[in-house]
């Protein structure tokens, strides 16, 4: 069974990741690095006969990874278990292939006119490029909302800290996960009451990597 969410306007992308997370958690989150990790789950089974749900993070980005998947897409279809592929910046050719096939698809696209978005940022940082997030942060600072950035940092991130727990490999160790984590975290706490600038504490945390 497959859920697709497409797009990445934060409004919609936040009530579509709402309604996905009613699924229930996560077994496994697939990046395009581990894309041959997916075969084995679409027959796989819970060794407490609960549904094995697997999160495929921006897997069409990669030639190879993207192939892997259309390949398994009938049998995805087919399986007992949940397959969630999220692709933020999948286009209508993707985007309609997936649809196909999909139980469910969130069309989350922004309306023309709004390609910069905060999810190229958070891709950045969860990959630990600090060129491209420096790149991607001089581009949205002063046209994208704190809040919004701080937003797609938070569930990128979350996504990576959920990766490392379970000891898959990653740009982050664990005790990095949990100091950028808390930081991302604690910023938007503190820009809530009056005790910190948003943007100031953010532009902190991403030139810290």
């Amino acid at each position: 069974m497959i859920y697709a969410l497409i797009g990445t306007d934060a409004k919609k992308r936040e009530k579509a990741l709402a309604q996905i997370a009613k699924l229930g958690t996560p077994s496994a989150h697939i990046y395009a690095e581990q894309i041959y990790q997916l075969a084995p789950l679409v027959e796989a089974t819970s060794l407490f006969g609960d549904t094995v749900i697997a999160h495929l993070i921006q897997v069409l980005e990669k030639a190879e990874a993207r192939e892997h998947v259309y390949d398994l897409l009938p049998s995805m279809k087919e399986s007992q278990n949940i397959f969630v592929i999220d692709e933020p910046f999948a286009d209508a050719n993707r985007m309609k292939k997936i649809e196909k096939f999909a139980e469910t698809l969130y069309d989350a696209r922004e309306e023309k006119g709004f390609e910069v978005t905060p999810f190229a940022l958070a891709t950045a940082f969860a990959r630990r490029d600090k060129k491209a997030v420096w790149i991607e942060w001089m581009k949205l600072r002063d046209i994208e909302s704190p809040e919004a950035i701080a937003g797609a940092l938070q569930w990128k991130f979350g996504t990576v800290w959920s990766d490392i727990r379970s000891g898959r490999p990653g740009k982050f160790t664990q005790v990095e996960c949990e100091v950028f984590g808390g930081r991302i975290l604690r910023a938007s706490i503190l820009a809530h009451r009056g005790e910190k600038d948003l943007k100031v504490e953010l532009e902190s945390i991403l030139l810290s990597i």
